[in-house]
């Protein structure tokens, strides 16, 4: 090189870093941000310039966009309204467009909540940023196809925003990406079924761009097992904000809890009143060094001299994470009063524990996964819930003095078990009539079996011998021994009550038709002035995903009168009601069991509690991942017919609600709607 040439690439140089340092400066995500971005009252409820003095925490994330930044991944594992959305998403998405245009992929939990997120915060952001100049017009091309600006994309000089929802994997070998911001990740699928992996299919986007693509992973956690966002943050530097402690100027991390070396803890403290209710002005935070006091009013201050600190050492340089609980948020979102009086629901003091609100906490407000175990119910705390009542009557007056409302309605379900060869038919029905109450607590009337079918298993040496001389019984309708006129008397039957001579009749009767289909649906045919259904477990897949709920039963498309059900989901709601515990002041939850007095070898351990212990609740794993969960008997010797049958007669209650639902031309009714209708 000529020392002309030489000068002139020198001063080629010079003048380009001088532009690109400029640039830099000038173009700092954050500061951008605020200079640019005013926030209307239909964004925003702080309406004016955008500052990140609300959010501070939000600062040093958007600036992992810089392209100065050599941070490439990074997940924020989050508790819910944190501000990522308005304070990163949002104005990073403007900040490519406006500063340093590329390629942008924008993921949300669905295409609804993607469309929505660009309808009503982004497109007012780039209005108000004044960059819609920026936007290349809506057009129609052929087919009546839009692009341009639309509410499913963006096009712009250098780049384009594409929106995807998380479950639609298998559109994305279509285009390359130097941007990628992946909200709600922990809705999308592990892995696509024709693709594998789905956050190797969303990296392969910005294969192209290399070390200077940037991804963000976003989201409030859920199951621990499943968790999409947790693997990211862990792979990470771990960080946590920090607050500068008023009283001992130590750094601490707010945590609801955190343990000290003397077993102590820091963090949320509260009074109770003797009522259990929380005493007003009584929540506060406390320095889990040295036990100082911070109020609630301090929050503002403390997050603007707060700063982000690593815990862990990540598995690359390059990957970057974070962990924000809702201690933190912004005041005037969700306080720590607010916070406290969640945390009770959850943990009432004279209570059961509420495993669905426990978990809700858990990952929505302090932003940490929940960890799903398998469980085997115990019922020796079940039996204590007897009741001064006889079987075979209705407890109306026992569940108004438990305050727990009339008993509006009975179910009756059945099993049906046996053997049924070639002119060699043994069976035996199990049965339950089950009382519900207004509020959703539930009376067990009575419970028997028609037949004498027993497992060999079951039989005692005795039996055996004398096998060859017992009457058995049969599924077919009009012969002899046959298990339905008996079972028909119990469906008609008006059951006496307490307060006499009052009687209920059974609000509706389900049959389980998994196994004897054709003689059970035979019955069922056969009653046309009765409500009755047949049910049976739904589909091929004998797990239920992890922490997924779904219809617990549908009405079949092929047969008018059979139910599907979801069995694991109705088995882990009939465990959840096992575990739940009467307050010191007589108060039932919904779905609490009671139970009458044993009485002529009814509602003994044998003859029936024994069958709540039948089973146990296992994980279900595939290629070393739990995907989910799953009932199981525990041996082959033990008996589980009236479990079975209490899950029936949940599923009861749920399909009489369908159909009254589909009566009045409702969508859906719950059990508590439909109870103050009365």
């Amino acid at each position: 090189m000529s020392t002309l040439e030489q000068i002139i690439q020198n001063s080629y140089n010079s003048i380009h870093n001088r532009i690109f340092d400029f640039g830099l400066k000038k173009s700092n995500p954050s500061d951008w941000t605020e200079e640019n971005v005013s926030l209307g009252s239909d964004v925003s409820r702080y309406v004016g310039k955008f500052s990140y003095d609300r959010s501070p925490y939000t600062r040093e994330i958007i600036d992992c966009l810089s392209p100065s930044n050599p941070v490439q991944t990074v997940a924020v594992m989050k508790c819910a309204q944190s501000g990522l959305t308005q304070g990163v998403i949002i104005p990073g998405i403007c900040w490519i467009i406006a500063e340093n245009p590329g390629p942008i992929l924008f993921m949300a939990g669905d295409k609804e909540l993607g469309k929505n997120s660009i309808e009503t915060r982004l497109d007012p952001i780039i209005e108000s940023a004044g960059i819609a100049h920026l936007i290349r017009p809506n057009v129609i091309r052929k087919r009546n196809q839009r692009t341009g600006d639309t509410s499913t994309g963006k096009e712009f000089a250098g780049g384009q925003l594409i929106m995807q929802g998380t479950k639609n994997a298998d559109k994305m070998r279509q285009f390359s990406v130097k941007y990628i911001f992946a909200d709600d990740w922990e809705a999308a699928p592990r892995d696509d079924k024709k693709e594998g992996s789905t956050r190797e299919l969303v990296e392969g986007r910005a294969t192209s761009y290399g070390d200077v693509s940037k991804m963000f992973y976003i989201s409030t956690p859920a199951v621990k097992q499943t968790s999409n966002i947790e693997p990211i943050y862990e792979e990470g530097d771990q960080r946590k904000w920090h607050w500068k402690c008023p009283h001992c100027n130590k750094w601490i991390t707010p945590e609801w809890r955190i343990k000290r070396e003397d077993d102590s803890f820091g963090g949320i403290k509260y009074e109770l009143k003797k009522s259990g209710e929380l005493v007003k002005g009584s929540v506060h935070y406390e320095c889990q060094f040295c036990k100082g006091k911070i109020e609630y009013k301090n929050k503002y201050e403390l997050n603007l001299g707060g700063k982000w600190i690593p815990t862990a050492k990540p598995s690359r340089p390059e990957i970057r994470s974070y962990y924000l609980n809702a201690l933190i948020i912004p005041p005037g979102f969700t306080s720590w009063e607010d916070l406290v009086y969640k945390w009770i629901k959850a943990n009432p003091v004279n209570g059961q524990v509420d495993i669905g609100k426990l978990k809700t906490f858990r990952n929505i407000r302090l932003g940490k996964t929940w960890v799903e175990k398998g469980r085997s119910p115990r019922v020796s705390e079940l039996m204590k819930n007897t009741r001064n009542y006889l079987p075979g009557i209705v407890p109306d007056q026992t569940s108004i003095e438990q305050e727990n409302g009339e008993i509006l309605m009975l179910t009756l379900a059945c099993d049906l078990g046996g053997v049924m060869e070639y002119r060699n038919e043994d069976v035996r029905l199990d049965w339950e009539l089950l009382a519900h109450s207004k509020s959703g607590v539930t009376y067990s009337v009575d419970h028997g079996s028609i037949g004498t079918f027993k497992r060999q298993r079951d039989k005692s040496e005795s039996d055996k011998k004398k096998d060859g001389d017992r009457e058995k019984w049969t599924y077919n309708l009009g012969h002899r021994n046959s298990v339905w006129p008996e079972f028909e008397e119990l469906m008609r039957k008006q059951w006496p009550c307490e307060t006499e001579p009052r009687t209920m009749p059974v609000a509706i009767t389900v049959i389980d038709t998994g196994f004897f289909t054709n003689k059970a649906f035979n019955f069922i045919n056969s009653i046309d002035d009765l409500f009755i259904y047949g049910i049976k477990g739904e589909g091929d897949v004998n797990y239920r995903k992890l922490m997924k709920d779904t219809q617990p039963v549908k009405l079949s498309r092929e047969k008018p009168l059979l139910y599907l059900l979801e069995v694991n989901q109705l088995k882990d709601e009939l465990s959840g009601n096992m575990e739940l515990n009467e307050g010191s002041d007589g108060y039932q939850p919904p779905g609490f069991m009671n139970f009458p007095q044993p009485t002529d070898g009814k509602y003994t351990m044998s003859s029936y509690f024994e069958h709540y212990e039948g089973e146990r609740r296992v994980e279900e794993v595939k290629e070393g991942n739990v995907i989910g969960f799953k009932w199981e008997k525990k041996n082959n010797q033990v008996q589980n017919h009236f479990w079975d049958v209490r899950i029936y007669n949940i599923a009861a209650r749920y399909i009489y609600l369908d159909q009254f639902a589909k009566s009045e031309k409702l969508k859906s009714i719950t059990w508590s709607e439909f109870a103050n209708l009365f």
